[in-house]
Order: C-alpha cells, then sequence, then structure tokens
C-alpha cells in the first residue's frame, strides 16, 4: 500500500526529487515562490548545497533558485514509499 510522508525541503538529500504538498510562507516570499511555480504537486530536486550548508541550490520546472534552509523548512513535500 502506498501513502506520503511529508517533510521540510530542507531535509531533502542532495541529488533527490520529491513533490510540493504545501507551502507554509506568507507574504512576499510565498508569492514569489508560486510565482516561480512552486505550487502543490511542483517537482522539485535537490541540486546542491553551499559548502557553509545554506544557502541550497534547487531546481524547480527547469530553473535553478537557491533557498534559504529556514525558508526551505517552510516548504512540506511529499515522497512516495
Amino acid at each position: 500500500m502506498d501513502h506520503e510522508i511529508f517533510s521540510p525541503l530542507s531535509d531533502l538529500p542532495e541529488g533527490s526529487r520529491a513533490r510540493v504538498h504545501a507551502l507554509h510562507l506568507s507574504g512576499g516570499m510565498r508569492r514569489r515562490l508560486q510565482d516561480l511555480g512552486l505550487v502543490a504537486g511542483t517537482r522539485v530536486s535537490c541540486i546542491q548545497r553551499a559548502a557553509a550548508g545554506d544557502p541550497t541550490a534547487y531546481r524547480i520546472r527547469g530553473a535553478i533558485i537557491a533557498l534559504r534552509a529556514d525558508d526551505a523548512a517552510q516548504i512540506e513535500i511529499g515522497v512516495d514509499t
């Protein structure tokens, strides 16, 4: 039986992919991410973490964006198991 486990985007390992389940951000940051196509159901890949661990580069709909860990922690992703 398949079911999803939800976790924050900040926990996605480098080289892994998942789908966005929900955004728990508000205001301008939420709007900017939605404008980039980061909405429920969007596939996201963790491309590379900075040497210090923050920020992290993610591929979203063909674009690569860098997100701080604090912001990525408020994006809920689902991984099929």
